[in-house]
């Protein structure tokens, strides 16, 4: 029988090195907080979402996210499907799938490939979308720094033709795990944003990151390339963050209502259209596996991709 004693006092272990190591955080009134980011950081500003008037006069929105998914088993027995989704508020939805299994390489590949094809393909269903019709706003599930890491090219010509068709770009970021305050604040470089930041503004109430001190793309060797916002949207006291392209940087006030005004009071901070888009393209367990079933030949299929699990139920 599992021992539930053993778990007990090692979550209570955590629980308390976890108040130790931000103790001194967690007693920082608000108030002083929010002054040392604004000395430091950058500007808070407290927005209003947008009227339904400015809405209108958006005429197509446009929510891009990626899915992928597994069958199989270890290395190098699996085949993974992608599939990218650009997905407009007014017109046709843009779809672009790829498939990869490392069994058709004589090569290890790297666990990154992943993240590689799953960028990729998101920016591909983006300029599909682009070439069919020019949307006013395109909004990615993610922030920059993932594409330009992943897919540099790609992601330069999507800047490209978004800078010259003025397509306003921009990334909204649910898993914050920059250290850009640590940094600014000289703090301890463990400390990621979303902890610092969390229950700490008002809703509504964005932080707008100098560009000075919006230095990790640097740090990575990267170059600049886009402007950086916190916000917090909804009753969740978290934040998201928002990249936006340098060149647009004009924009992101802009942005940061949207982002804002698109998120429901009682959310979890995300804007409602992309958790519409990730419902979307989203690749089910029976999708993949009906999909191999119908065009892989059995044998092809049992030799290479079925798991040692799966076959405890053929």
């Amino acid at each position: 029988m599992l021992d539930f004693n053993q778990f007990e006092e090692k979550i209570k272990t955590i629980n308390s090195n976890l108040r130790n190591k931000y103790k001194k955080y967690f007693s920082i009134s608000n108030e002083e907080f929010l002054k040392s980011l604004e000395e430091n950081v950058g500007e808070i500003e407290n927005f209003e979402k947008l009227s339904q008037k400015e809405l209108e006069k958006i005429d197509d929105l446009v929510g891009v996210d990626g899915s992928v998914n597994r069958c199989g088993g270890a290395y190098p027995h699996y085949i993974e499907m992608f599939q990218g989704l650009a997905k407009s508020t007014k017109y046709e939805e843009v779809y672009v799938s790829d498939i990869y299994t490392p069994t058709l390489n004589d090569s290890f590949e790297i666990e990154e490939k992943r993240e590689k094809l799953l960028a990729t393909i998101e920016i591909e269903s983006a300029l599909e979308y682009i070439k069919k019709r020019k949307p006013q706003v395109l909004m990615m599930d993610g922030g920059f720094i993932r594409y330009k890491i992943n897919c540099p090219e790609h992601f330069k010509d999507l800047r490209e033709i978004c800078q010259k068709q003025n397509i306003i770009l921009f990334g909204v970021i649910k898993d914050i795990k920059t250290g850009i305050l640590a940094r600014a604040l000289s703090l301890d470089r463990s400390i990621y944003d979303r902890e610092l930041l969390f229950n700490r503004f008002k809703i509504g109430q964005a932080l707008l990151i100098k560009n000075e001190v919006n230095k990790k793309y640097i740090e990575k060797g990267l170059g600049e390339g886009f402007s950086s916002a916190f916000i917090r949207t909804s009753n969740f006291p978290g934040v998201v963050g928002i990249d936006i392209l340098d060149v647009q940087e004009n924009y992101l006030r802009f942005v940061s209502r949207l982002v804002y005004s698109l998120t429901p009071i009682n959310s979890r901070g995300i804007p409602l259209w992309l958790d519409i888009v990730d419902k979307d393209v989203r690749i089910t367990d029976e999708l993949i596996k009906a999909s191999l079933e119908s065009y892989l030949d059995r044998d092809l299929y049992e030799r290479f991709f079925v798991s040692e699990r799966d076959k405890r139920t053929l």
